[in-house]
C-alpha cells in the first residue's frame, strides 16, 4: 500500500466521524424562517419560489465534499458521498420549508484532501442577523469575549475564542469560525460548521460568503 493510500483511507475514517459530530458542535442554523406559508421579499413581497437555487461548483479552493471524497477514493468513498449527498438534499429541504417554499440550497464543501469543510447554505429571502450574548471581557480578565460578532464589509461572522488572559496577544489558532452570513429581503448566504485550518481564518469564510454571493445575485 502507498503511503497515499495509507493517507486516503485516514483521511476518509476521520471523514465519517467528523460529518456525524459537526452538527453537534457548530450550533444553531442562524438563518430563521417564518412561521407563516409566506417568506417576506422585497417591500413586502413573496420571497421567489420557482426555479432552483444552485450551490457554487467551487468557492476558492473547496469543492463539493461529494466530490471530493470520490476523487480520494472512488471505491471505499462511494457509500460516504452518497449519503453526504442526501443529507445535504434533505437539508436543503428543511431550509425551504423553514422560508414557506422559497428556493434554497445546502451543500457541503471540502478542500482536495478533506483536511477543511463547511456547510454553505442559500435561501432567496431575507434572514435577521446573527447574534450573540453580551459580555465584558476586561471584568472576566480576558482579553477577548469567548464569543463575539465580527462584520467584514456586509458579512457577519460569530466567532468563538479560546480565553487569553488581559494583556496578552491570543495565538492566531485561540479563534475559531461559527459561522459568517449574508443578507438581504431577497437573499441570505450562509457558511458554518467550519473545520480544519479555515475555521482560524474568519476574514478568509467571509471572502467565501461574498465569492457565493456575488454568483448568487
Amino acid at each position: 500500500m502507498t503511503e497515499a493510500d495509507r493517507a486516503a483511507r485516514f483521511l476518509l475514517g476521520g471523514l465519517l466521524g467528523l460529518t456525524l459530530g459537526v452538527g453537534l458542535v457548530g450550533g444553531a442554523w442562524l438563518i430563521t424562517g417564518d412561521d407563516g406559508d409566506e417568506a417576506p421579499g422585497a417591500a413586502g413581497a413573496p420571497a421567489a419560489r420557482g426555479g432552483e437555487l444552485s450551490a457554487p461548483v467551487k468557492l476558492g479552493r473547496f469543492v463539493h465534499q461529494d466530490e471530493a471524497v470520490l476523487e480520494l477514493d472512488a471505491s471505499k468513498g462511494k457509500e460516504l458521498a452518497e449519503r453526504n449527498r442526501d443529507w445535504d438534499d434533505r437539508s436543503g429541504e428543511r431550509l425551504s420549508e423553514a422560508h414557506g417554499g422559497a428556493a434554497a440550497t445546502v451543500q457541503s464543501f471540502s478542500d482536495s484532501r478533506l483536511e477543511s469543510f463547511f456547510q454553505f447554505a442559500a435561501v432567496r429571502g431575507p434572514s435577521p442577523r446573527p447574534y450573540v450574548p453580551y459580555t465584558d471581557p476586561a471584568a472576566l480578565g480576558l482579553e477577548k469575549p469567548t464569543t463575539e460578532k465580527v462584520t467584514f464589509g456586509k458579512v457577519d461572522c460569530v466567532l468563538q475564542h479560546q480565553p487569553t488572559n488581559a494583556g496578552n496577544e491570543p495565538e492566531p489558532d485561540s479563534v475559531s469560525t461559527v459561522s459568517c452570513q449574508r443578507g438581504d429581503e431577497r437573499l441570505t448566504v450562509l457558511v458554518r460548521d467550519v473545520t480544519g485550518d479555515l475555521t482560524h481564518e474568519p476574514s478568509e469564510v467571509a471572502r467565501l460568503v461574498d465569492e457565493a454571493w456575488a454568483g448568487l445575485t
